[in-house]
């Protein structure tokens, strides 16, 4: 059985802009072009997965204890 392996997000991001640049050369048969296509919309849609759970984390991290969120932006003194 073979292991698949995970990549990390700027890695995904980078094959992401390697598939766009590609694309945008359009000399590719059409065939190349839309695996790219189904290639490039699965890393884009684990990409924004990814940033979705850091954004619930985030939230969780900034809640106070009442459960009310804080917004606003992070004090250099916090970070």
């Amino acid at each position: 059985m073979s292991e698949k392996k995970e990549f990390s997000f700027e890695e995904k991001i980078g094959e992401l802009e390697r598939i766009v640049q590609a694309m945008e050369k359009g000399d590719a048969p059409l065939d190349d072009m839309l695996k790219n296509f189904e290639d490039g919309i699965k890393i884009a849609r684990e990409c924004t997965k990814v940033l979705d759970d850091a954004e619930k984390k985030v939230s969780i991290l900034t809640k106070k204890p009442s459960g009310e969120v804080v917004e606003g932006e992070m004090d250099e003194q916090n970070s």
